[in-house]
């Protein structure tokens, strides 16, 4: 199947080209890679539009993960001990402290992206 045609007014075929340093290309690349566009279309988009493209995944730190895989691991020995009829010493508290931490979590997560300063 043969690629669409573009318009002659849609087409690009002019060029503009402008010095950065390497931290702001750096900078720019990464961008780029959240959003899954190129650096060009990321910059005609602020250009024009007055905005960044959103964020196409969260963007979830190393240690974020690990906390929640830990989580997620005394979960399954919690559930797999209470399907199987034993009840830990202390289970009330240890719920009571993965709920906290799951919470402090999801507002991390939450509230990354709106407090970063590349928007």
């Amino acid at each position: 199947m043969a690629r669409p045609k573009i318009s002659t007014t849609e087409k690009k075929t002019s060029f503009f080209t402008f010095r950065v340093t390497q931290a702001q290309r750096d900078a720019l690349q990464t961008m780029a890679d959240q959003t899954g566009c190129t650096p060009g279309d990321l910059i005609r988009t602020k250009l024009f539009n007055g905005r960044f493209s959103r964020v196409k995944m969260a963007r979830v730190d190393l240690a974020s993960y690990a906390e929640l895989k830990k989580i997620g691991v005394n979960i399954n020995q919690l559930a797999k001990h209470a399907n199987g009829g034993k009840f830990p010493y202390g289970i009330r508290d240890l719920l009571i402290d993965l709920k906290r931490q799951e919470h402090q979590i999801i507002n991390l997560l939450l509230t990354h992206d709106s407090q970063s300063e590349d928007r």
